[in-house]
């Protein structure tokens, strides 16, 4: 009897690790080793710790069709060696998963245009023809790499060309803690870290804050971004 009991609690622990999923670009990977004479091992894939984008300003209602953007890199606060090379590539990431969102008509990125200065940009956006600018900076960034805490802080805006007034403005932060084990008397659990967990967790933020934007101007919203998700590898939330 007991060993039915063990075997269901490991069941169990492994289905509860199998539901508790972020975005995760690791596809969710989980393995199980181990047999009654030796403890259990689970191992499961980190995940980005984070609450939900803090939405400052948004549009009081949604547009007719999607819009036409540019994109231009954000700025980068905090003081690093090259940030403006830095910023590009992290603007980039940012930029490829709300493409994958389809929530624009037109997205276009200009890595010239950073980084991000509201008059400058806006400048820049209505000589490109285009209705919508989108901006923002990078507030925090730290790669902990595999065996350090990794977390990123962005705050995105986006501005009406043609007025030069501020229409959405979204801000989150997120963290990927540093490996764990836990250890159980009959099995353990051990915690995979990403290849590039600071990437991960900048795709997570971009993720989370991509999705209202995508609902703003696309009457398919839902269903579109549902497919967005799928192709940047995202994974269920708790």
């Amino acid at each position: 009897m007991k060993i039915f009991a063990s075997a269901a609690l490991v069941f169990s622990l492994f289905l509860l690790a199998a539901c508790a999923r972020e975005p995760n670009d690791t596809g969710g990977l989980i393995s199980l080793a181990g047999d009654f004479s030796t403890p259990f091992q689970i191992h499961i894939d980190n995940f980005v710790r984070r609450q939900p984008p803090a939405v400052y300003v948004s549009p009081r209602g949604r547009l007719d069709g999607k819009p036409r953007a540019l994109f231009v890199p954000l700025r980068f606060t905090q003081q690093v060696a090259h940030p403006v090379s830095f910023s590009n590539m992290v603007s980039r990431q940012v930029w490829q998963i709300w493409l994958s969102l389809e929530g624009f008509e037109v997205l276009e990125y200009a890595s010239e245009g950073g980084p991000f200065e509201a008059g400058r940009s806006l400048a820049l956006a209505r000589a490109r023809g285009a209705d919508y600018l989108v901006g923002g900076y990078i507030n925090h960034y730290l790669d902990g790499g595999s065996g350090g805490e990794s977390s990123a802080s962005l705050a995105v805006e986006i501005y009406d060309v043609k007025s030069g007034g501020l229409v959405w403005s979204l801000a989150q932060g997120g963290l990927m803690e540093a490996r764990q084990v836990h250890d159980f008397y009959l099995f353990s659990i051990k915690e995979r870290i990403p290849a590039d967990p600071a990437g991960l967790v900048v795709r997570a933020l971009a993720y989370d804050m991509g999705r209202k934007v995508a609902a703003w101007g696309n009457p398919g919203g839902k269903r579109n971004v549902d497919a967005g998700r799928e192709r940047s590898g995202e994974g269920r939330a708790f």
